[in-house]
């Protein structure tokens, strides 16, 4: 075997260790965790008791996409410390994460044929902030932009190679996607789009793709089958989604923009858009195009944006931001050759040396973010932690914030929002709740009046309070 097709073979494993390797060195803290995360590891919990049980305080979380709670619960079987799961949900992004960038690197080559572009695509890939951020965290977007990756990269290779195995393969991944998070069914126009642009309605005529889009059906079946159990209609979990973030705060394309802008910074999306110009109306073009104009305007027409959302796009994103290199190589190898000077020999080297210039920015951007990452519920955190160690207790009030990282320090315990209702007014009253913890008090409702709660513990100057039911013993 030549050094070559030796090399070809051994990159991808280099790839995953690399990018796996950056994110276990840049591993967040203990003390960070998200309200979404939490709620990912609690559902999982119950999962790995009961296979059906997809809740939370006994209540079906189904407009919550299922695949990474349920990828969880295979490692909460036997992993039951509350810091040791999340840590495990962590490594699994991770491990998604790096299986991603091998995943750039194989489509790049597939589509360009070039080593050093295959590098250089999952480089953009594995330094794009989102991506890299997301990569340690306990949240879904890391399979999910595996599962889709995967998805763009078996319909492009089965149409290469004229096998229906890849096309259904496709499909089967893209209903995986999905089931990741629901805002995966862009992929279903992403494909619509790619096949009519490259074939217009010819692929219509194919059973493959039929056959393909009854395993994408086939594969959402499961759940769509627990939504008519549980939620009143197959479809009720996307639905209910859509409702909940229809009903979050508004967010603009233009401050998603300067969002996206502080996030990731501006050297990447100006590469992105210049490799979007340098495509051609061909078969690799329109699957870029596809990839990324129609998932983005998928994005920008939900009402509730973040930028994370977006982290799906970052392999595309990663080619893309090559090919925008390649543009300034080519429009400095234009000028120099009107100057009467020739490069030819010295282009690759300019079109590495420019990426790797490049690079630093991008990979400026993606540390920055995760240092900012890092701090997400940092307090909370600490309060919980300290709360769980000292002040035990079967039947939980909290601040509406700390619902679901409650239930993760204190697994098993029941857990209530303070609001104002009288039903839980009436609780406090007969000292039914063994730990009250308040953020931010701005009202106490019966918590002091009541003459059953005692202010134990406060922190972060009254930031947050915990009150303990006065018979209750503090260990």
């Amino acid at each position: 075997m030549d050094r070559k097709k030796l090399a070809r073979k051994v990159l991808p494993g280099i790839i995953f260790l690399f990018a796996l390797g950056i994110e276990l060195i840049t591993f967040p803290p203990w003390d960070t965790l998200s309200y979404d995360g939490a709620l990912y590891i609690d559902i999982a919990r119950n999962l790995a008791v009961s296979p059906a049980n997809f809740t939370y305080q006994g209540v079906y979380m189904m407009y919550r996409p299922p695949l990474y709670p349920y990828t969880l619960s295979v490692f909460y079987h036997f992993i039951h410390e509350p810091l040791s799961q999340l840590t495990v949900a962590r490594l699994v992004s991770a491990v998604f994460f790096a299986m991603t960038a091998v995943l750039v690197y194989l489509l790049t080559m597939e589509l360009f044929e070039r080593p050093v572009k295959g590098i250089l695509s999952s480089a953009f890939f594995i330094f794009n902030a989102l991506a890299f951020t997301m990569g340690t965290r306990e949240l879904v977007h890391s399979e999910f932009t595996f599962f889709y990756a995967l998805a763009i990269y078996l319909i492009y290779t089965g149409r290469k190679r004229k096998n229906p195995t890849r096309v259904y393969l496709a499909f089967v991944s893209a209903g995986l996607a999905i089931l990741t998070r629901y805002t995966g069914l862009s992929i279903i126009a992403v494909f619509i789009a790619y096949l009519w642009f490259t074939e217009y309605w010819d692929w219509a005529k194919r059973k493959e793709y039929w056959i393909g889009f009854a395993l994408l059906l086939l594969t959402l079946s499961p759940w769509l089958y627990l939504g008519h159990l549980h939620y009143g209609g197959a479809l009720k979990p996307f639905e209910i989604a859509s409702r909940a973030v229809t009903a979050d705060r508004p967010v603009s394309v233009s401050t998603f923009m300067k969002w996206l802008f502080k996030d990731i910074g501006h050297v990447l999306p100006a590469l992105v858009v210049l490799g979007l110009i340098r495509q051609r109306q061909d078969e690799k073009g329109w699957l870029l195009i596809s990839w990324a104009l129609i998932g983005f305007a998928m994005i920008m027409t939900v009402t509730h944006k973040e930028t994370r959302f977006i982290t799906f796009l970052a392999p595309v994103m990663g080619i893309l931001a090559v090919e925008g290199v390649s543009l300034i190589a080519d429009g400095i190898e234009k000028a120099l050759e009107l100057a009467g000077r020739q490069i030819k020999p010295w282009k690759k080297a300019i079109t590495i040396g420019l990426a790797l210039l490049l690079l630093i920015p991008v990979g400026g951007s993606a540390f920055h973010l995760k240092e900012r990452w890092n701090i997400t519920g940092k307090y909370d955190s600490h309060v919980l932690r300290y709360a769980s160690e000292h002040y035990p207790g079967e039947r939980l009030l909290v601040s509406p914030y700390l619902y679901t990282m409650a239930g993760f320090y204190y697994p098993g315990a029941r857990v209530d929002m303070i609001l104002y209702r009288k039903d839980v007014e009436k609780k406090i009253s007969e000292g039914y709740y063994d730990v009250i913890i308040h953020k931010d008090p701005n009202t106490y409702l019966n918590i002091i009046t009541s003459g059953k709660y005692k202010l134990v513990k406060e922190f972060y100057n009254g930031k947050f309070k915990i009150f303990i039911r006065k018979n209750l013993g503090a260990n």
